[in-house]
Formats: C-alpha cells, structure tokens, sequence
C-alpha cells in the first residue's frame, strides 16, 4: 500500500507540474514549457534533501504532458507488481504561476496546487505548502516538512 501511495503521490507532483493556460496569448506560454516527458530530478523539504528516499524503489518514473491538457504517468518500480500506469489532467495558471491537478484515489479526490518555477528548457522546480504539503506526506507515507521542492527534468 505504501508503494501505491508513493506512485500516486510521484504522480501528483509530476502532473501539477505541467500544463496548458488556455487563457495564454503569448507564443511561448508556460504551459508549453512542459509540454513532454518528465522525470523526478529530485525532493527537497524543510528538513534537507530527500531524495534518496524516494527513488530507491522505482527503475523509472516518467510523466507525459500533452497540449491538451492531459498527463500520463507511467511508474516502472523495481518490484514488478508495484508498477503502475496513470492518466488524468491538469492545469497550469501562469497569471500566479500555480499549476493544480485532482486524482482519484480510491475513488477519493485529491486537490494539488504547487507553485512552479521554470528553471530552463529541462527542469521545473514545483514547490507545496500547506494542504498540498500534508497530502504528498499522506500519499507518499513519509514525514515531509513544508516547505516541499520537488524538481522536475525533461526526457
């Protein structure tokens, strides 16, 4: 169970991650800086990096943004029946640069909305407080201290 929560929980941050403003004008919105695959470069909290932690049970992780405002996730963990395939939407607004996605759980909702900050063309750093922080501790089944940074990167 505690590997499913962290699937859903590395699902969440990714699918925050990325998205598409439909209210955008501009030729380069932020959504389509995420447009693509993403993988987890990395998670830091209050009390240091967690990193380590977290990728240690998974051979990949990788998220697809499409322009139209769905996702994929798609977890390769190392113990095959731990593998897990995801897809849902999301949605980014770059008027307050927050990007939120909801997933069902079980038949139960969870809310996200992370801060984002494009890095470069291939890395987003996504950050949580508050209710979203407590979720990912949740989904994750570990003790994360806000403020959380997790850190995306393309490919």
């Amino acid at each position: 169970m505690q590997k499913l929560s962290t699937y859903i929980l590395l699902f969440l941050m990714l699918a925050v991650s990325a998205g598409c403003d439909s209210d955008s004008k501009d030729d380069n919105s932020d959504g389509d800086a995420f447009i693509g695959n993403w993988g987890l470069g990395g998670i830091v909290d209050a009390s240091g990096d967690r990193t380590a932690g977290f990728v240690e049970g998974f051979n990949s992780v990788v998220i697809g943004f499409q322009s139209d405002g769905g996702f994929s996730l798609n977890v390769d963990a190392v113990l095959n029946e731990a593998d897990a395939n995801y897809e849902g939407e999301y949605t980014i607004v770059e008027q307050n640069s927050t990007v939120s996605v909801s997933i069902s759980v079980s038949g139960q909702a969870f809310p996200l909305v992370f801060g984002y900050e494009i890095v470069n063309d291939n890395q987003i750093k996504l950050s949580a407080s508050g209710t979203t922080a407590v979720l990912l501790a949740t989904l994750f089944g570990e003790t994360l201290t806000a403020p959380v940074t997790i850190t995306l990167v393309k490919g």
